[in-house]
């Protein structure tokens, strides 16, 4: 199998975690279009509503897990903005029962909770695609050198200082929302409160990878390749080497963090050129 070829999308059936996220996304979806049926068609009882979200729940999570493990799951738009869709279609559910509260009540507020729970869960499976898919294009690649490194500190203060002031309108664009009874910005400030709060620790040391390939993002719990013609090239500054991008933020890996500053540079100079 060639290095820049991923695996066949049904060869991951051994990954319980991703068959777990997939079935509990599936399920905060069906949730709410199933209470909603059963309150209009059998019964309004709490108690009955209630225990109808729990077997949902578990009845689709638990297909869900299965299926996954016994099909497998996407490899291939792993390198794609297609993983976010999930996340995105949360999102959009969750608008969606949002705006449908003066109609759907109590269980319009379980959809719309439902949706955010989805949208989480579409995050977090926008991210297991994106290391699957790393493990399947490196898995057979060569390492030519590995190091860690984040930010330079200074940049570091200031992307998270503009992190914690975006963090702070959204949180203050919600609470306006809901004093107010101004719906859109309820929304808005609720959906991106948690979107924007998650860039607070862009920057921070992390561990990569470079080879042939391109050069791997390690985090703790996750893997990113970016491949090599997604840079414009690199530069290097008093406290950085910094891999330009033409369309995103640039990645700067602190000289002061790096072992060997000049043997990293060499080895991303057999791949990017200097601008």
């Amino acid at each position: 199998m060639s290095p820049s070829t991923p695996q066949s999308e049904t060869d991951r059936s051994g990954d319980p975690l991703f068959g777990l996220a997939t079935g509990l996304y599936v399920a905060f979806l069906s949730v709410p279009p199933v209470i909603l049926v059963v309150e209009r068609l059998l019964t309004g009882d709490a108690g009955a509503l209630y225990g109808t979200v729990l077997v949902t729940l578990t009845t689709v999570t638990g297909v869900g897990w299965w299926a996954t493990g016994r099909w497998g799951g996407p490899v291939g738009i792993g390198d794609s903005t297609l993983r976010w869709l999930p996340a995105a279609l949360g999102g959009l559910f969750a608008a969606g029962w949002f705006a449908g509260l003066p109609l759907t009540g109590v269980v319009g507020a379980v959809g719309f909770f439902f949706g955010l729970f989805a949208m989480m869960a579409g995050f977090a499976l926008g991210v297991m695609v994106r290391t699957r898919y790393t493990d399947a294009r490196l898995r057979d690649v060569l390492t030519e050198h590995e190091f860690r490194a984040g930010w330079p500190r200074r940049a570091q203060r200031r992307f998270r200082r503009l992190s914690l002031a975006a963090a702070a309108v959204t949180g203050v664009a919600f609470v306006a929302g809901l004093l107010a009874n101004v719906e859109w910005l309820q929304l808005t400030g609720q959906i991106l409160f948690p979107t924007v709060a998650g860039t607070v620790w862009w920057g921070d040391e992390q561990t990569y990878t470079v080879s042939a390939a391109g050069l791997e993002q390690r985090a703790p719990v996750a893997r990113r390749l970016f491949d090599w013609d997604s840079f414009d090239g690199y530069s290097r500054t008093d406290d950085a080497l910094v891999l330009h991008r033409r369309w995103w933020v640039d990645l700067r890996f602190a000289l002061a963090d790096l072992e060997d500053p000049d043997a990293v540079e060499a080895t991303i100079a057999r791949h990017l050129t200097a601008t």
